[in-house]
């Protein structure tokens, strides 16, 4: 039987005052921040938890400020359409009041064209329009250079018919087929923005090669980008194999085989078609279709080829010309139809635009909802109840008054307290 001496009892009640102690100590800690867990030795578990909430937490503030960053840019493209509408609202009752002969007069003719020039400017100055970052919200990912900084380029010659002056008779579009992305939640990204070859285009495009590739067969394995997507073709790949790819890789775009053995493309959806031969590729440029020694697109396609489509700002150039003419036949009919395509093309826009808005509002819904979760989960698991906390300080601290006055009891003294 082992003896119990003095020292053992000595021992062992240190130890439990000391650790009645810690944790009346760290039950003091938690009631001066509130927190369960202060450092991860108080409940690995929970600092555990503690640390993968903090992590959502701060994942979910980024999505947040992506979905508020993308509601201001699609907001801001909303603007410069709603603007655009107003414009093509005018511009349509200038046309019908033109069909019905009101222009008859030189006086009336040059006022008309007048009006039309004014509203031609502000229509490029809304396609240059540049967000609160100062970059265009309509030149895809082009931001602009020094000595090129809006992707609308007006070109202007001196016209004498009705008095113009120096007046608009063409716009070159600069920018490209980027559509900014923004994350706004885990693996979900969304467009917001449109590019300007787009929204300022009034009609299918159609682009015929003018050059026999009935023998054409591909050399090597290349591939070629339309409209941004990339195609690959494989050696021996013919004219009718390459249509059939074509045909089948989703695009907005149609391709034919014409009479003469040549290749013709034709938007599905009213935009300026972007051609591009990837790398050292030359499937395109054999086609007849773009020229290696022309810039990137959309100034590449080879001057062979025909091209007929018209961009919102031709055809209000055309309307201008056709009212100064007063041809009432062309006003009242090609003009008038040209100009409900192209307002319909911008109500489009405006619609998806409008999509997108709801899509952000949702996911921002949705966000805003786990968050509140995470935050609740967060708060129970580091956070405290003051209550109880309060309640297991007291008896805690009760059990600590007694273990000392009972210590003090149970531990005589002996004779070594004296000698000492």
């Amino acid at each position: 039987m082992n003896r119990i001496t003095n020292q053992m009892i000595n021992n062992t009640m240190s130890y439990n005052l000391q650790r009645h102690q810690t944790e009346m100590d760290r039950i003091q800690n938690s009631l001066a921040t509130g927190k369960n867990v202060n450092v991860p030795r108080d409940n690995p578990i929970a600092a555990t938890n503690q640390m993968l909430y903090q992590s959502r937490l701060t994942e979910i503030d980024q999505y947040l400020s992506n979905i508020n960053e993308s509601r201001s840019k699609l907001d801001e493209v909303d603007s410069a359409l709603q603007s655009t509408l107003r414009i093509f609202q005018r511009l349509r009752v200038l046309t019908v009041q033109g069909a019905h002969g009101i222009y008859t007069s030189f006086e009336l003719k040059e006022a008309a064209a007048t009006e039309i020039n004014q509203l031609l400017e502000e229509l490029v100055n809304i396609a240059n329009t540049k967000g609160a970052t100062g970059r265009s919200i309509f030149g895809g990912y082009k931001t602009g250079t020094e000595s090129q900084p809006n992707p609308f380029v007006p070109i202007y010659q001196t016209l004498t018919s009705g008095n113009q002056g120096d007046a608009m008779i063409g716009v070159e579009y600069k920018g490209d087929i980027g559509e900014l992305q923004r994350e706004i939640s885990k693996g979900e990204y969304l467009s917001v923005s449109i590019p300007g070859n787009q929204v300022f285009w009034a009609t299918n495009q159609i682009l015929t090669s003018n050059r026999d590739v009935s023998a054409y067969t591909a050399a090597t394995n290349q591939a070629i980008k339309i409209d941004g997507k990339e195609i690959n073709i494989s050696a021996g790949d013919n004219l009718d194999i390459i249509l059939d790819k074509l045909n089948n890789a989703g695009l907005s775009v149609r391709a034919i085989k014409g009479g003469t053995n040549n290749l013709i493309l034709e938007t599905t959806t009213p935009h300026q078609i972007w051609l591009e031969d990837v790398g050292s590729g030359t499937v395109l440029k054999d086609l007849g279709l773009i020229n290696a020694n022309f810039p990137e697109p959309p100034s590449n396609i080879d001057p062979t080829v025909t091209i007929s489509g018209m961009s919102v700002f031709e055809m209000v150039i055309k309307l201008r010309d056709d009212l100064v003419r007063g041809d009432q036949l062309l006003i009242g009919g090609e003009d008038l139809g040209l100009i409900d395509m192209g307002l319909e093309n911008i109500l489009k826009s405006v619609a998806l635009v409008g999509a997108r808005t709801n899509r952000i509002d949702e996911v921002a819904k949705r966000t805003e909802y786990d968050k509140g979760n995470v935050t609740q989960m967060l708060a129970n698991t580091e956070g405290i109840d003051y209550a109880e906390t309060i309640m297991n300080f007291k008896w805690l601290e009760s059990v600590h008054r007694y273990a000392l006055a009972v210590g003090a009891k149970s531990i005589m003294p002996t004779l070594m307290d004296f000698l000492r």
